[in-house]
């Protein structure tokens, strides 16, 4: 199970959702940032190392191993859920987004600059597909039902495929009730190499800052052990990069954490979405 390369005729699905309430407008510990605008730049930056992966040669398109799907949820002033694709301008018309999509039609391309010690700030450049937002409340079974439509659609189409990867960014309770049995429904989804991954990653908050727990953190709020319970175990392939990069986890961690700051957002991405060893 989990094994299934990935290539034209069996291509990968990556659906973030984003939690654009407006408590995402506050801070985020470790860095001079908003967590909304965390959340862009590293989910900016993904994009951009799944379109570099799926170049083969210099001067080449990327190939077509992927498609992404980026589902904000937050609510307009009376309430009501407002759910839907946070990418823009051509990439608007459609839930999935290609990598092909993704290098022909970024929003921009801005320069920035990254610290580097011991000498002067170095210079470069940077697609951006997703912008910060944040307003309204948190309607997280809205947003889970959209993707498990747009994730079984998926299956349906690819089911010799790898399981699509769900990864939800949020810093709140649901606001539209509990979405357990919304986590339920799309972890049963399934290709024929296993059922659909469901990572949560609850970002900034009041409890102790955990990432990659195997066992249900019982000294936790209700809503951090919901996250676990909600949670996909993490397949062992991920559970080595989550070693290599220096956590010390064991066969049953779950994609789960709790209380993020910036670092822990960083290395949750980069754990998540660890399948580049599968392209052929």
């Amino acid at each position: 199970m989990y094994e299934q390369r990935i290539d034209r005729q069996h291509p990968g699905a990556i659906v973030f959702l984003v939690d654009q309430s407006e408590s995402m407008g506050d801070g985020i510990t470790g860095m001079p940032l908003t967590k909304a605008t965390t959340v862009a730049d590293q989910l900016n930056g993904l994009l951009f190392e799944l379109v570099q992966r799926c170049t083969k040669a210099i001067g080449e398109p990327p190939r077509p191993y992927f498609a992404v799907a980026i589902i904000g949820y937050g609510t307009d002033q009376n309430g009501n859920p407002l759910v839907g694709s946070v990418l823009q301008g051509a990439l608007a018309d459609d839930w999935w987004a290609w990598t092909t999509d993704l290098a022909q039609h970024p929003l921009r391309i801005e320069e920035r600059e990254r610290a580097v010690e011991g000498a002067p700030p170095q210079k470069y450049v940077m697609p951006v597909w997703v912008d910060p937002f944040a307003g309204g409340g948190t309607p997280m079974c809205t947003a889970l039902d959209n993707a498990g439509r747009l994730v079984r659609a998926w299956c349906d189409e690819y089911p010799a495929a790898f399981p699509p990867i769900v990864i939800n960014l949020s810093d709140g309770e649901s606001t539209d009730g509990s979405p357990s049995q919304w986590a339920d429904r799309l972890r049963s989804l399934h290709t024929d190499d296993g059922n659909v991954l469901f990572f949560n990653l609850g970002i900034g908050g009041d409890d102790k800052m955990r990432l990659f727990d195997e066992r249900a953190p019982s000294t936790a709020s209700p809503h951090t052990m919901l996250l676990w319970e909600m949670s996909s175990e993490l397949p062992e392939f991920m559970i080595e990069v989550a070693r290599s990069q220096g956590f010390q986890i064991s066969p049953g961690a779950r994609g789960f954490g709790a209380n993020a700051d910036f670092r822990n957002v960083v290395s949750f991405l980069n754990v998540g979405t660890s399948v580049g060893h599968l392209l052929r």
